[in-house]
């Protein structure tokens, strides 16, 4: 899920909230430009490589188009400072 980040205009002072996108969110998004590519160059040796990678996240791509399969939570290793 996008993480909500606020900045204020320095212009009009208005305060907006934006999206970003974590860096699991920008990883699959990235993947799944790479496969298109790949899939409009008949690359199809290279698709599957994507979508191993993809499937590995989590993610299936079926005809195209992404779908979130559940999965159980990964652990992260975490800086100490």
């Amino acid at each position: 899920m996008p993480e909500q980040e606020k900045a204020t205009n320095v212009r009009t002072g208005e305060e907006t909230v934006t999206e970003v996108p974590t860096a699991d969110e920008a990883y699959v998004a990235s993947l799944l430009r790479e496969r298109e590519g790949y899939a409009r160059h008949s690359r199809a040796d290279r698709v599957a490589d994507v979508d191993a990678e993809l499937k590995r996240l989590g993610v299936s791509v079926a005809g195209g188009k992404e779908t979130a399969v559940e999965s159980k939570p990964r652990r992260t290793a975490t800086r100490s400072k």
